[in-house]
């Protein structure tokens, strides 16, 4: 297999996105915007009657593979290791992942879910039926990995997963630039789960509320103990108020960019495309901030990936950023 910019190791699911109006029967059952929910059995026929007559779009969805194919798009090598049902939905979400590479993906199972409930704003309510992911094991892990110079660790609902990611962290060489972003999900499992990645970890990407439920303290407290912990940079997402980049001696503001808001899901997502693009173009890290923020507002004006932006759309953006001739911006220093 040839080398890659980028692999990527996360939940992968279908996302049925819905569009609701204020009057949707479970709301009051769900969390507040912009919280994901794992279900139960219960919960999840509930939901399946209360949409019955609803017609959502389907898109390939997790937030590894959402980095994975963002990054792709933009013309990077990337691919993607987990695990999906060998079923119709498995299929269609590693048809999803093109043009990233899913042969690395292992079929078994029931592909998860998770049902994006959209209210009028574009904010997000996500509800996740994990199914294969849950399953997902070291013996899922491909025999040889491919060379790559960047590695992203996202969540899964279970536990046993993290078993796989993390005999996937020893066997990344030590000059892979390991990239890690907990949700909302693997936040609330506690910090010190998450050692073994975070020592490794060149950058964090995390919500106010995610690094204050994983380490259990204040932001300045919790941006202390990562920092002291191993981790190179912290990028604190802040949504529509832009993000912030915080290491040992940085500490930078992104301001958000102008975009029409269809849906939020994934946003996140985009965000670490960009900035990780831009650390493989050695930018710096302003220009990585604003590259990062380009690619998030790019995103969201469509529902799942389909705004997603391309790599002629990021080669002139890159070129700008860089002050050069859009005809001489494109990506340098591949594999």
């Amino acid at each position: 297999m040839r080398a890659v910019d980028l692999i990527g190791c996360g939940a992968l699911n279908l996302d049925v996105i819905y569009r609701l109006p204020r009057s949707f029967p479970l709301r009051g059952e769900l969390g507040p915007p912009g919280t994901e929910q794992v279900m139960d059995a219960a919960l999840r026929a509930r939901v399946d009657a209360a949409l019955a007559d609803a017609d959502p779009v389907r898109a390939g969805g997790g937030q590894a593979a959402n980095t994975v194919n963002a990054l792709a798009r933009l013309g990077y090598a990337t691919a993607m290791i987990g695990r999906v049902g060998a079923d119709e939905d498995g299929r269609f979400v590693l048809d999803e992942l093109s043009p990233a590479d899913a042969r690395l993906v292992h079929r078994e199972g029931e592909t998860g879910r998770v049902y994006v409930l959209l209210d009028e704003d574009g904010e997000r309510r996500n509800l996740v039926w994990p199914a294969a992911n849950d399953a997902f094991a070291p013996s899922d892990l491909p025999r040889r990995l491919p060379r790559s110079r960047h590695a992203l660790f996202t969540s899964f609902a279970g536990d046993g997963p993290l078993e796989a990611q993390l005999a996937l962290l020893e066997r990344l060489p030590a000059d892979v630039d390991v990239s890690f972003d907990p949700g909302e999900i693997y936040a609330r499992k506690g910090v010190k789960r998450f050692l073994p990645i975070l020592d490794r970890c060149a950058y964090l990407f995390s919500t106010v509320t995610e690094l204050e439920m994983m380490c259990g303290l204040s932001l300045p407290e919790s941006l202390a103990f990562l920092l002291n912990a191993g981790v190179g940079l912290v990028i604190v997402k802040m949504g529509s108020r832009g993000a912030r980049l915080v290491g040992r001696r940085v500490d930078l503001y992104v301001p958000p960019l102008p975009a029409e808001v269809v849906d939020v899901t994934g946003a996140g997502d985009l965000f670490a495309a960009g900035f990780i693009a831009a650390m493989i173009e050695q930018t710096g890290l302003e220009s990585a901030g604003r590259l990062a923020a380009w690619a998030a507002s790019r995103g969201i004006s469509g529902l799942g990936r389909s705004a997603y932006p391309d790599a002629a759309a990021w080669r002139e953006r890159l070129g700008e950023e860089r002050g050069e001739p859009a005809d001489d911006a494109g990506p340098e220093g591949r594999w």
